[in-house]
């Protein structure tokens, strides 16, 4: 049996918005996690506004639990916003393009399969640059 325990899981959230529960981490964990090659999962908190950089997964499947608080995420191939609250669930499917941004107090439950890092970063417009300034930005909106 593997354990993680509920005051490692919290030590990870003291050092980064972000804390791995399982998975095999190309790039050291800020906090403990369970090593496996087969899975990806983890805890994405959002303190405050937050808007994620532009990326897509070459080859993993990504499942998103909003557990409490909103996200908005665009999908760039479509030009498309969604927005999730506590307890949707979306699922990112492998090379599509996407942004996101998330309200103060914002946490979502983040799983890969098959696992591993494979995130590629996406060079942002200058419309996803205003999209992502502010929760109320409209994508392709044009400032006055």
């Amino acid at each position: 049996m593997k354990i993680l325990k509920k005051s490692e899981i919290d030590k990870g959230f003291e050092r980064s918005q972000r804390t791995y529960l399982c998975g095999n981490l190309r790039i050291a964990a800020e906090s403990e996690h369970i090593h496996t090659d087969a899975y990806e999962i983890g805890i994405t908190e959002y303190k405050e506004y937050t808007a994620e950089k532009p990326h897509r997964h070459t080859f993993n499947d990504e499942y998103n639990y909003v557990i409490e608080g909103r996200i908005k995420v665009l999908l760039l191939s479509e030009k498309r916003e969604e927005e999730f609250g506590t307890g949707d669930l979306f699922v990112i499917t492998p090379n599509e393009p996407y942004a996101c941004k998330a309200t103060a107090g914002t946490r979502v439950i983040f799983s890969k399969v098959p696992g591993g890092n494979d995130k590629v970063l996406e060079r942002p417009s200058a419309d996803i640059k205003r999209w992502s300034a502010s929760w109320d930005a409209v994508y392709g909106e044009i400032e006055a």
